[in-house]
């Protein structure tokens, strides 16, 4: 074989190798909260309240939308533990929850006060990767936080613990709880 061919082969070859591999680095960008909320809804404001809170007591202030966290998605159960405020959110409440669960953004998010201003909310994430849950109901005390969940590999919603170690939450199923509270 002629040596001008065996060097355009190699040539084509590495030039078809490198563009493989820069395709195969690129990620799809994740979606964002406002990004999977459908155009259609909008966001029900104090004065758009169909029913409004209506306060009894002088403790308590006229409620006003939170920056950073409220959208024209859904934000539901709400927690506040010392600076951070835990929330669940949805970009549609009117899909039923098996579509919920595949939409990519459905779940647990967290923001936190920094000099009175909530910052971006974050998606807590406590399932493994690859596999499907519905995480919501949260309640957080110390580096402990307790959430209920329909997931992969169980039946129905159940409650779940996660531990904070090393700036992010970690999973424990009810089962290894259970199995640490015997020994």
């Amino acid at each position: 074989m002629n040596q001008k061919y065996v060097v355009l082969i190699l040539i084509f070859i590495t030039m078809l190798m490198s563009c493989c591999t820069n395709q195969s680095t690129i990620r799809e960008p994740e979606r964002t909260r406002e990004d999977s909320i459908p155009g259609n809804v909008v966001k029900v404001t104090p004065d758009a309240d169909v029913y409004p809170p209506i306060l009894h007591s002088d403790e308590w202030k006229d409620p006003i939308p939170m920056e950073a966290i409220n959208t024209a998605g859904a934000e539901d159960s709400p927690f506040v533990y010392e600076n951070d405020f835990y929330f669940f959110f949805t970009p549609d409440p009117n899909i039923p929850a098996e579509k919920q669960l595949l939409d990519g953004v459905t779940g647990i998010y967290v923001s936190h006060s920094i000099n009175g201003v909530w910052s971006n909310p974050e998606r807590v994430v406590l399932q493994d990767p690859g596999k499907l849950s519905l995480d919501g109901c949260t309640f957080v005390q110390g580096d402990k936080m307790w959430f209920c969940s329909a997931r992969e590999g169980y039946t129905g919603v159940n409650w779940f613990t996660a531990e904070f170690r090393d700036g992010e939450w970690l999973k424990k199923s009810k089962w290894e709880m259970a199995r640490a509270n015997k020994c």
